[in-house]
C-alpha cells in the first residue's frame, strides 16, 4: 500500500508536468516577431506604393472629365456654348474614337475626344470638336477644343490613334465638298495646344 501511494504521487507529478505550456525563450519568440522579417518589410513597401497608384484612364474617365469641363466658363467663353442658352445649341458625345495616349511625354496617358455642337441659334447647322484633356497626377484636365470642321468647313480632320506623342488623322473633304481629296495628317501638343507636323521631325 505504502509503494502504491508514492507511485501515484510520481505519475500525478509527472502528467502535471506534461501539461505545463512550454516557455519559449527570448530568442525564439524574436524569430516569430514578423515585424521584424524583410520580407514583410518588402510587402509593406508594396502596399505603400499601391496605396499611391494613380487612376486608370478609359473611356469612362474621358467621359466624365468632359462632362465636368463642359459646365465650365472657360469651355462655354471658348465656344460659344451655354446649358442655360437654347440658342447655344445641344452637346453630343456619343462619337468615337475616343483616344488616349501619352500627349506631353509625360508617361501619363492623356485623352482626347470627339463632340459636335448641333442646333446653333436654333439652326440645322453643327460644328466640330475635339477636346483636349492632359493627365495632372491622374486627374484629366481640359485644355482646350480643336476644331475639326463644320457642316459648312472645306475640310474636316478624322483622328485615328496616339502613338510616341504623335496624333495620327485623316484630312477629308467636308460635307458640301466631295471632290475634295483626302491626306493624312500628323499633329504633336506643343504650347498647350495641337499643331501640325508639316516635316518628318515629330519634335
Amino acid at each position: 500500500m505504502y509503494f502504491n501511494k508514492i507511485y501515484f504521487s510520481l505519475l500525478s507529478l509527472a502528467m502535471a508536468a506534461s501539461c505545463k505550456p512550454e516557455k519559449k525563450t527570448i530568442r525564439e519568440t524574436k524569430s516569430h516577431d514578423t515585424i521584424q522579417t524583410p520580407a514583410n518589410r518588402v510587402k509593406d513597401h508594396d502596399s505603400a506604393v499601391t496605396a499611391i497608384k494613380l487612376p486608370v484612364i478609359d473611356t469612362t474617365a474621358v467621359l466624365l472629365a468632359f462632362k465636368k469641363a463642359s459646365k465650365t466658363d472657360f469651355f462655354g467663353k471658348e465656344l460659344g456654348f451655354s446649358y442655360d442658352d437654347d440658342l447655344s445649341g445641344s452637346i453630343f458625345d456619343s462619337e468615337r474614337p475616343i483616344l488616349i495616349g501619352d500627349l506631353n511625354g509625360d508617361h501619363l496617358e492623356d485623352a482626347i475626344m470627339p463632340f459636335t455642337i448641333e442646333g446653333r441659334d436654333g439652326g440645322n447647322n453643327w460644328d466640330a470638336h475635339y477636346a483636349i484633356f492632359i493627365n495632372k497626377n491622374g486627374e484629366l484636365l481640359y485644355k482646350y477644343s480643336f476644331n475639326r470642321g463644320g457642316d459648312l468647313a472645306e475640310t474636316q480632320t478624322f483622328f485615328k490613334s496616339i502613338q510616341n506623342g504623335v496624333v495620327h488623322g485623316m484630312q477629308e473633304p467636308g460635307f458640301h465638298f466631295s471632290d475634295g481629296e483626302s491626306s493624312p495628317v500628323r499633329f504633336v501638343y506643343k504650347n498647350n495646344r495641337l499643331s501640325e507636323v508639316t516635316s518628318s521631325k515629330t519634335r
